[in-house]
């Protein structure tokens, strides 16, 4: 059904020019989507969707798939919903599956859609394969966290508004119309992650898989094999190399199997065939069923490269189902903590339990264990539940002279699939060793920011790590210099290690400082102990942060001490180049070195805001933060970093944008200097904010779909930074929310005045482009000594403003040039005459 408008070659990664964007695969480098063409053929049939739908009762789905529908009609989009419905009660997860559906009418005639996910992950908590990615949807089932945050999707959708579609869920589609479910449900289907890395470049030279750099792939592409008894799997590199003449041979091989295990066991033990046609249909090849196997009146149809009319096929088949579960959506967890090196030959024991969708299969929980590393011989230790709880367990005695034990546990569930932990044993395994220890603890910690009275306690976790074992984990800390009570430390699960500050929350208070340091002692018989910071002089801090009573009415020009700002991430001072105080970003603002990194930069208003009817936020800005691409919008992947002002109506648990965020490219002075500022070969933006670049914003607090008047919320601002570019960052001035109507405010922003030239001769000319009302506007020259040399007369001004101003008659020398809206304070400038 599927083919690529056009082939994207991931190679082109190595032949990027230095002035573009270097970023992992995963977070830039988009596969695109299929492209659903129609085949304007008849081919009717009717295949009723599946039993666990129909005999649903209300409330009985196994996950939630979220869609923002763009442009849809309201028939449409019932029918839309109606797919959804059934993708909901086959895919399981506890995260919400996010989806965009735009209704577009700019598509080719015969395009009927297109969908994938939006991006990838790889190595997060708990993944089954270690460096193998992982549609985002099956990722943060996996993980049971947002990776993807609630702002961006988790796939992305196009349909087209001019294709002629049958919109009943019936099935009863007649001979001229496509059925909408059925493509939708098809398209979902690759979403969900029925799609993968491989494929041959534009050239027809080679076939390849992922970047070329580091080879990775999909987990669906760990289930491609060619041949389909015996079959080799196409990632294997002792097979396929990849980038090579032979993996392309293979993908247009008409000879390439899903390795499924559940597949398999729901198509009598054969191993479903894919669609390799002989020459290669970009998005069509490989991540189909082979449809001349599954006709379309097969029940396994939805998921074959064409789709014809009247064709209404609302189950995906017990064969996609199959590959679903194995790439990802059905899982096998081993939960084993490893066991620790010993001093002296003792009893060891392996405990821990296992998880499965399927259930654990009778004496398959093994350890299989080795004295030279599996190089020659490996002997086996099976795992019972001998008590019936569910842990199994195994202990073993090693022999004298024993110097290390490698091992690994191996499983298999009750549809036969196996799984090992190290996931990629035997090549990777634990080793166990013995002899006298004197190594110590490591402990990793990421310091606590703040502490929110509201929170009523302040949880510590560290991570920490001893070879022998740790016999004792505790915090030592002062509040405001005062020394207090150590407190314990336990684990929680592996290396994690989690306590309490055991605050009286009644004797502290807003701006108080803690100090702290971590420590860990091992069990050796001689103990060895680390301290966390590690000189003995040194510690960690954060401070106690209140929420103040609500207010109606905030502001702030920054030019004053103020509690009212949660400044972990922000500051408030009077930055190099600027005139005034401004609530600042890091400058420049850091991006995370690592594929998959993120970091988020936030400062928090202390004083609740009451909602008012319109009530309205305003400030002034300067952003230069790195732009995305160039069609790219707010929630897309290629919407690189951004700003963003977010309110909470639950004390800050859940967070919903006031606005869309936004980046440089909101204002072309942002986005020109912010360009101009990279350096050739370079990623990171050199250029420095100046107060000449300050912009008016304006948000009405109930111009969006979380807040109403009556709410009080609480508002943050918050800096997105993704790898591996970024610049200088965000700084905010005169904040003004829901301002009295007495209330004087400069509707002028600096970034709308214009002063030139600099330097000068004889006149400068001072230029307002964006005069929002009738406004009394003030010009004054100032000499380089601070005598007043001009000042213009009080003007009403609607519209442009223009005044050219005459120093001919003066030296040479430095002056300063302000600018006043109704008796504030807008813009001040030096300038130079020669």
């Amino acid at each position: 059904m599927s083919k690529f408008s056009t082939l994207l070659s991931l190679l082109i990664l190595v032949a990027l020019s230095s002035s573009a964007q270097m970023k992992s695969y995963n977070q830039n480098i988009k596969v695109p989507h299929p492209v659903c063409y129609g085949s304007g053929k008849v081919e009717r049939v009717r295949i009723a969707p599946p039993a666990e739908f129909l005999l649903k009762s209300a409330g009985a789905a196994k996950s939630e798939i979220i869609v923002d529908y763009n442009g849809f009609t309201p028939e449409a989009q019932e029918a839309f919903a109606y797919a959804v419905s059934i993708w909901e009660s086959i895919i399981e997860s506890d995260m919400p599956i996010r989806m965009q559906a735009n209704w577009e009418d700019n598509l080719e005639t015969n395009v009927l859609g297109s969908c994938g996910p939006e991006t990838y992950y790889k190595d997060f908590k708990d993944a089954p394969f270690k460096g193998r990615y992982y549609p985002v949807a099956i990722a943060e089932k996996i993980a049971k966290r947002e990776m993807n945050g609630e702002s961006r999707y988790d796939m992305i959708a196009n349909f087209n508004s001019n294709v002629d579609w049958y919109y009943g869920t019936d099935m009863n589609c007649p001979d001229t119309l496509y059925d909408l479910v059925t493509v939708v449900m098809h398209e979902i289907g690759h979403g969900l992650g029925f799609t993968g890395f491989l494929f041959i470049d534009s050239n027809n030279e080679y076939g390849a898989y992922g970047n070329i750099d580091f080879g990775e792939a999909t987990s669906f592409d760990l289930l491609v094999e060619k041949g389909e008894i015996g079959g080799k799997q196409l990632v294997d590199t002792s097979f396929f190399e990849n980038v090579s003449s032979e993996l392309k041979r293979a993908l247009i091989s008409n000879d390439l199997y899903a390795n499924s295990t559940i597949a398999k066991n729901r198509n009598e033990g054969l191993k479903p065939k894919l669609y390799t046609p002989y020459i290669f249909d970009a998005g069509s090849s490989i991540y189909h069923l082979d449809d001349a196997t599954y006709g379309h009146t097969d029940e396994n149809s939805l998921m074959t490269h064409a789709i014809g009319m009247a064709e209404a096929i609302h189950d995906p088949g017990p064969i996609t189902k199959g590959i679903m579960d194995d790439i990802g959506w059905r899982n096998i967890f081993i939960r084993f903590d490893q066991v620790k090196d010993i001093e002296e030959l003792k009893t060891l024991v392996f405990s821990g339990w296992f998880e499965s969708d399927y259930g654990i299969k009778s004496g398959t929980p093994k350890v299989i264990f080795s004295l030279d590393e599996f190089e020659s011989h490996s002997d086996t230790l099976e795992l019972i539940d001998a008590e019936g709880d569910g842990t199994y367990t195994v202990t073993y005695l090693p022999k004298i002279g024993t110097e290390k034990i490698s091992y690994y546990i191996e499983v298999q569930d009750t549809v036969n699939r196996m799984r090992t932990d190290p996931a990629l044993a035997p090549t990777e395994f634990y080793t166990i060793h013995v002899g006298p220890d004197t190594k110590k603890p490591v402990i990793a910690h990421d310091e606590i920011d703040y502490f929110l009275l509201l929170n009523e306690e302040q949880q510590l976790v560290a991570d920490i790590n001893d070879n022998l074992g740790i016999d004792t984990a505790y915090v030592q800390y002062s509040i405001n210099g005062e020394t207090q009570e150590p407190f314990a430390l336990q684990q929680d699960f592996g290396d994690r290690y989690i306590g309490n500050f055991p605050f009286d929350l009644n004797s502290i208070n807003d701006g108080d400082e803690i100090t702290y340091a971590i420590f860990a002692v091992d069990a050796a018989n001689i103990p060895n102990s680390t301290r966390l910071p590690a000189d003995a002089e040194s510690y960690f801090s954060f401070k106690i942060e209140d929420i103040f009573d609500p207010v109606s009415y905030y502001s702030n020009d920054f030019n004053s001490e103020t509690h009212d700002f949660l400044l972990s991430d922000f500051d408030i001072y009077t930055a190099p180049n600027f005139n005034d105080g401004a609530l600042h970003s890091q400058h420049p603002y850091p991006a995370p070195e690592i594929d998959n990194g993120e970091l988020e930069f936030t400062t928090l208003l202390k004083k609740p805001i009451i909602i008012k009817d319109n009530g309205t936020m305003n400030f002034t800005e300067v952003v230069l933060v790195e732009p995305g691409e160039l069609t790219s919008v707010y929630g897309n992947s290629d919407f690189y970093d951004y700003v963003i002002v977010e309110g909470s109506k639950n004390n800050g648990d859940n967070w919903y944008p006031l606005a869309d965020g936004y980046d440089s490219s909101d204002q072309i002075v942002w986005q020109t200097n912010y360009n101009s500022g990279i350096p050739d070969g370079e990623q990171n933006s050199e250029t420095l904010g100046t107060p000449d670049w300050f912009v008016n914003r304006s948000i009405t607090l109930t111009d969006n779909d979380y807040f109403v008047a009556g709410d009080t919320i609480l508002i943050r601002f918050r800096l997105y930074s993704d790898p591996f570019a970024a610049g200088w960052g965000w700084a905010i001035d005169y904040l003004e929310i829901q301002r009295p109507v007495s209330a004087d405010i400069t509707l002028l922003s600096p970034g709308e005045i214009s002063v030139y030239p600099n330097p000068f001769t004889d006149n400068i000319t001072v230029k307002i482009s964006a005069v929002q009302q009738e406004s009394h506007i003030q010009v004054d020259v100032f000499n380089a000594v601070g005598q007043k040399i001009y000042a213009t007369e009080g003007h009403g001004v609607i519209g442009e403003y223009s005044d050219v101003i005459n120093l001919s008659g003066y030296g040479n020398g430095m002056f300063l040039v302000k600018v006043s809206q109704d008796g504030q304070t807008v813009l001040t400038k030096k300038l130079i005459k020669n």
